[in-house]
């Protein structure tokens, strides 16, 4: 049996990227709706993976760790001529449920602002608020529960 090393950011990180595959397997009806406006199916094995961009409670403002983020994945989408980029926000499930929807929109808004800034042209952003997900990203904690659940998806799609 092989032993992780115990570095909190590693095991973090370990830990949303399992729970974010399991939610792609399990959960790609959570993602695509009726009338969506974003195909969630990727459109090269060169990009499967969204890039996820995490928030406070409450806040729209994007730390500069996700404005990195965000720059790479614009780098990306300008020079492989992306199509489309799809921008989908969402919130936890501490509030009222419109208020969420409200919030999860915002982000989205907040990250399509930042893709527009780094380059990305307007014409092939479409953004989606998923409000409060179906269920959570999970892990062993509420406090973990809530910060996956707190985050703007960047997906290239066809």
């Amino acid at each position: 049996m092989t032993t992780l090393p115990s570095h909190p950011r590693l095991l973090t990180w370990l830990a949303v990227a399992a729970a974010v595959g399991t939610a792609l397997v399990l959960g790609s009806g959570a993602h695509a709706q009726a009338g969506s406006k974003c195909g969630y199916s990727s459109i090269a094995n060169n990009y499967p993976n969204p890039t996820i961009i995490h928030f406070d409670t409450g806040k729209t403002t994007i730390a500069p760790e996700g404005a990195k983020q965000i720059a790479a994945t614009a780098k990306l989408a300008k020079s492989n001529y992306i199509q489309q980029v799809c921008v989908r926000g969402f919130a936890d499930k501490q509030g009222n449920a419109t208020m969420n929807q409200k919030l999860s929109q915002a982000r989205a808004n907040a990250v399509v602002a930042e893709l527009k800034k780094n380059g990305v042209d307007p014409k092939t952003i479409a953004t989606e608020s998923g409000g409060e997900p179906g269920g959570s990203f999970g892990g062993d904690s509420a406090t973990f529960a809530n910060r996956a659940d707190r985050r703007v998806e960047i997906r290239f799609t066809k």
